[in-house]
């Protein structure tokens, strides 16, 4: 279909979707003329992108054309709006016109129920590519498994906690990693044609615990080992994450161990009120997180929040954010 939308916060996935689509559908001798990247936050680029995708491909194959942080579906705008509607009719057969952002689509938006119609009409389709959330245990295991099952692996307990630990939600560097493990699983296969099982013995062999995670800076804190948190957190600021998404996931988790270790407190030994009040989906953790909140006061998890909230509110006015959590988190020591 000419017209793909694309969404989500895994950028590698959905660059991985469109060189795959250049690979089957563009001529390699006519690929440098055929394909066009083009940048939504520019105008001039933005007005081009409509203009390019007009023009039917050079020699053989499809023609692609790429607006990246597209605003059509996630900005109000009437002129945009009516430009796309009136071209979108003309856009030739062989032309692919390939809309990214990392955000959904607006459902408010007229933009985005003229979409919708499109899609109906299978003259539009929709994919989304979306990273689990840092703290979202569960949702980074259901992303591992549902990557290894690509790749025929299957992956055990204990080595998708190791793999986490090391991977977190780096689609890029999962998907390389497991290329190696399927590599090395092979090798040691008998039959070629069986499912490959990663344990956590070979896991370890493979995957290098060398990427700083929101899990071991969590057990940091709550083992006060402040120091040994800090330069975790400043590594993983330097590999690129986010302060305030860092921050938020320390403050989503910590919470949840602090409810739960009041409900400890109180005696309350209901499971399913528990979870709830934590937003847990899977009543096994609270059998872990109990057994690491045992020997911390509650008076210490309430004000790790406290200073983790003031760390927020530091990172929102523009501080530099290796200050700001140093300058907040040596006050625990």
């Amino acid at each position: 279909m000419p017209i793909q939308i694309l969404w989500g916060n895994d950028l590698n996935a959905q660059n991985t979707f469109i060189q795959k689509l250049i690979d089957k559908e563009v001529s390699k001798e006519w690929k440098e003329i055929n394909v066009t990247n083009l940048n939504g936050d520019d105008d001039v680029q933005l007005n081009k992108a409509f203009d390019e995708v007009l023009t039917p491909p050079f020699g053989d194959g499809h023609r692609i054309v790429t607006l990246k942080n597209n605003p059509i579906f996630t900005v109000k705008n009437d002129n945009l709006r009516t430009k796309f509607e009136k071209i979108h009719e003309n856009i030739p057969q062989n032309t692919y016109f390939i809309l990214q952002n990392t955000k959904k689509p607006d459902s408010r938006l007229k933009s985005t129920k003229f979409l919708q119609n499109l899609i109906k009409n299978n003259l539009a389709t929709e994919n989304s590519f979306s990273l689990p959330e840092i703290w979202d245990y569960e949702g980074q295991k259901r992303f591992l498994e549902n990557a290894a099952n690509e790749m025929n692996i299957k992956i055990d307990k204990n080595a998708a906690e190791l793999i986490i630990d090391s991977i977190g939600n780096d689609s890029f560097k999962l998907k390389n990693q497991l290329a190696k493990a399927k590599t090395y699983l092979s090798a040691l296969a008998s039959d070629s044609n069986s499912q490959l099982i990663l344990n956590s013995i070979d896991a370890k062999k493979i995957f290098s615990d060398q990427q700083s995670n929101i899990f071991k800076i969590i057990d940091l804190l709550l083992q006060k080992n402040i120091n040994e948190s800090l330069i975790e957190i400043s590594y993983s600021l330097q590999k690129g994450e986010h302060a305030l998404r860092l921050n938020a996931g320390l403050i989503s988790q910590i919470r949840i161990h602090t409810i739960i270790k009041l409900a400890v407190n109180s005696e309350n030994n209901n499971a399913e009120k528990i979870c709830n009040l934590a937003g847990i989906s899977n009543p096994k953790r609270i059998f872990f997180i109990r057994k690491k909140v045992k020997n911390i006061s509650q008076e210490y998890l309430i004000t790790l929040i406290s200073n983790l909230l003031n760390i927020e509110s530091l990172l929102k006015k523009g501080n530099n954010p290796i200050n700001v959590f140093t300058e907040n988190l040596t006050k625990l020591s």
